[in-house]
């Protein structure tokens, strides 16, 4: 993954809507910058969320998902279905920024700079595996606080209370889509030193090592779907909403080009 620069954000971030939801138009260093300066000179708790196919027909039916999801402050394009329908659509030349990368970069970015973590979510043993892979990797990074993603419903007080007293800059959810999602918007306000949340999903079981991440072939080539499929079969009923997403997105795109033909000809 690389050691990327930390800088100023020079541009405004473009955001397009692919089908029903959106994706923001940046790459993996733009992606940390703006993390950085969402932490250094950011108020408030800023929101980053994983864009793919499946939340396309996900997201749209809860009402109070979808307004957080596009009011989010960094949609990252995690699928390749996102870079390839924003390519086909608008032209753009956005690349895929990987959830997992980007958590790993940006605790890599945290030890550097002293930003201080909490992480919240998965199984108790998943959650104390990952948190010691991160801290072999980077001695000095500050992981001041950790929970598991099991824990009732009353005792989110106590939870909220103790990433405040710990001073998290960063907050990492692993609680799946769109649990994470949801608990962000339903917590977001009471945070107090928090000023980036992203969701993870499941990066801390790769972490830990209990799932593997695909072959470096396969995500080159945009093909950690087909690796995840092959290793997880019982994700194809999920996988099944990728051909109908890229039909609707070619559609989407035959259209936008034969309205825009009519207007050149008028």
């Amino acid at each position: 993954m690389g050691n990327p620069p930390y800088g100023n954000i020079e541009a405004e971030m473009k955001r397009f809507k692919i089908l029903n939801i959106w994706v923001d138009e940046l790459n993996m260093k733009q992606a940390l910058e703006r993390v950085n300066e969402f932490i250094r000179i950011g108020k408030g708790v800023h929101t980053v969320f994983a864009s793919n196919p499946e939340k396309n027909f996900s997201v749209p039916e809860n009402q109070f998902l979808f307004s957080m999801f596009k009011q989010a402050d960094m949609l990252i394009p995690d699928g390749i279905g996102m870079v390839l329908a924003a390519r086909w659509l608008y032209g753009s030349n956005l690349e895929r920024v990987p959830g997992c990368e980007l958590m790993q970069n940006t605790c890599a970015m945290a030890a550097d700079k002293g930003y201080k973590i909490f992480i919240y979510g998965a199984k108790e043993e998943v959650n104390e595996a990952a948190v010691e892979t991160l801290k072999k990797r980077h001695p000095t990074i500050e992981i001041v606080g950790r929970q598991n993603g099991y824990l009732p419903e009353d005792e989110m007080p106590d939870l909220i209370d103790r990433i405040n007293q710990s001073g998290a800059e960063i907050l990492f959810l692993a609680l799946g889509s769109p649990k994470q999602e949801l608990w962000i918007a339903t917590y977001r306000d009471q945070l107090k030193t928090v000023r980036v949340c992203q969701g993870i999903g499941g990066t801390l079981d790769v972490l830990a090592g209990t799932v593997k991440r695909a072959p470096e072939f396969y995500c080159k080539t945009g093909l950690e779907w087909l690796y995840r499929l092959m290793s997880e079969p019982s994700r194809l009923k999920r996988q099944l909403s990728l051909p109908k997403f890229a039909f609707q997105v070619f559609r989407s795109g035959m259209m936008k080009k034969r309205n825009n033909r009519k207007a050149e000809m008028l």
